[in-house]
């Protein structure tokens, strides 16, 4: 299911930026872009950061930007981008952020699934780093397949 939604122009390898807001922005520029959802879902995502701290940063260097849904999202949605240099979210335990894995759903229950894949494969503990040191989206979707 997971590697079903996530297409190569969903992923974006080495992505440079300065802050986490940037982060989440070019993560939500490749949802955009696909057309799973608008703009402001990417702004609620950011929203969701200032208002309730970096509890998106789920485990070591992995967060997971997502935002509810209020007629923004066109349609389920993955994407991944990781970053170099990592940054910080400001998350005690889990900082520096290498790798984000943005979500996006048309209703809470539809991405249940892909959660459950991406719990699967974040138990890896070599997960973050193998994410990261793929070069291009091809070789992100090729290390998400062995996770399954």
């Amino acid at each position: 299911m997971l590697t079903d939604l996530l297409k190569p122009e969903l992923v974006a390898c080495h992505v440079e930026a300065s802050e986490w807001e940037e982060a989440i922005k070019a993560c939500g520029k490749l949802l955009v872009d696909a057309g799973k959802c608008d703009q402001s879902y990417v702004d609620a995502m950011i929203s969701s950061v200032h208002k309730f701290g970096p509890y998106m940063v789920l485990e070591e260097g992995i967060a997971m930007p997502h935002a509810q849904a209020d007629g923004n999202v066109s349609e389920a949605g993955i994407c991944i981008v990781t970053l170099d240099p990592a940054i910080a979210f400001g998350h005690e335990d889990f900082d520096p952020v290498h790798v984000l894995v943005g979500i996006c759903a048309p209703d809470p229950k539809a991405h249940l699934g892909c959660l459950a894949e991406l719990s699967q494969m974040f138990e890896d503990e070599d997960c973050v780093a193998k994410l990261s040191a793929c070069d291009t989206p091809e070789q992100v979707l090729e290390t998400m397949r062995s996770f399954f």
